[in-house]
């Protein structure tokens, strides 16, 4: 089974991940425990874009199921020499890669997983169009704080317009029912959604009643280049600190999100960073849980 996107799922699958998922948490020590058994099963982790979380959690998650983990990326591989993707794909096919996870700026997944039907194909980020293994964990996240993702209210906000997250979140969002989402950011920064039904720019307005708030990490060079809103102007109207979230949504029974990396100053001030309704830890951890769950779902089904 591939995971190239999350269109060809139902919430029923989703359900199905997050029991594995769960069935792999120690309680005790708030981690995932090592049970191998994928240990006859190696991966390849092809990474072309910069990444901290998703990378590593692949690799820790792949580990903890006893895989054997082999990296690559531009730099390193013949791809430099002028060896096309497709060949470095059929090396690795040949020599007995049984997963391949990519991360890469262009859509190039689904031609690879369609010439190479033997391999299992992960997608670890897909230019600005999908990161399903980050939507997965965000909903398991929420999953942990709410009983019925459906009747939630959702708000995210930032960088909506460049974000492979927010393309995936919103997808996941609609597979489990939810119908609540609310989206905040500069019109600069959010020309894909404007005509979102619940689009605004006034963000102490959208935060108002809501369940969930998913902040997106905003670039510097975007406000300091390309956008007439400054970084100034951005933090005073768009970040999210604590007497903010709490005068606008009026307690604590709401939970702050982010997919990360964080730029605190930023989308964030430093204050929200160890609050109770901060989940943002949470969502790393959980992402080693749900790549098991994907890994094991993947290659055992």
């Amino acid at each position: 089974m591939n995971l190239l996107n999350l269109s060809y799922f139902k919430a029923a699958d989703f359900e199905e991940i997050f029991q594995l998922a769960d069935n792999f948490f120690i309680a005790e020590s708030n981690s995932y425990k090592q049970d191998p058994i994928l240990a006859d099963k190696k991966l390849l982790n092809l990474f072309f874009e910069p990444s901290t979380r998703t990378k590593l959690s692949f690799e820790v998650a792949a580990s903890n199921l006893g895989m054997t983990i082999f990296n690559l990326d531009e730099i390193s591989s013949s791809l430099t020499k002028g060896e096309s993707l497709e060949d470095t794909i059929e090396v690795a096919s040949n020599i007995g890669i049984d997963a391949c996870v990519i991360r890469h700026k262009d859509s190039v997944i689904h031609d690879l997983a369609d010439r190479f039907p033997d391999m299992v194909f992960i997608n670890a980020g897909e230019s600005s169009v999908a990161h399903p293994s980050q939507a997965l964990l965000d909903l398991f996240t929420i999953r942990q704080s709410f009983d019925d993702l459906s009747k939630l209210s959702y708000l995210v906000v930032g960088d909506l317009d460049h974000s492979r997250v927010l393309a995936s979140f919103l997808e996941g969002l609609s597979i489990v029912g939810a119908e609540k989402i609310s989206l905040c950011s500069p019109a600069e920064l959010g020309k894909r959604y404007s005509d979102h039904p619940n689009f605004e720019e006034d963000l102490n307005s959208a935060l108002v009643g809501k369940d969930v708030v998913m902040a997106l990490r905003i670039q510097h060079e975007r406000l300091d280049s390309a956008l007439s809103i400054s970084g100034e102007e951005y933090i005073s109207k768009f970040q999210l600190n604590h007497r903010r979230l709490l005068d606008a949504i009026g307690g604590d029974q709401f939970i702050l999100m982010h997919p990360g990396p964080v730029n605190y100053g930023i989308e964030l001030h430093s204050d929200v960073r160890n609050q109770a309704y901060c989940k943002i830890n949470n969502q790393v951890r959980n992402g080693v849980g749900i790549r098991m769950a994907i890994l094991t779902k993947a290659l055992l089904s």
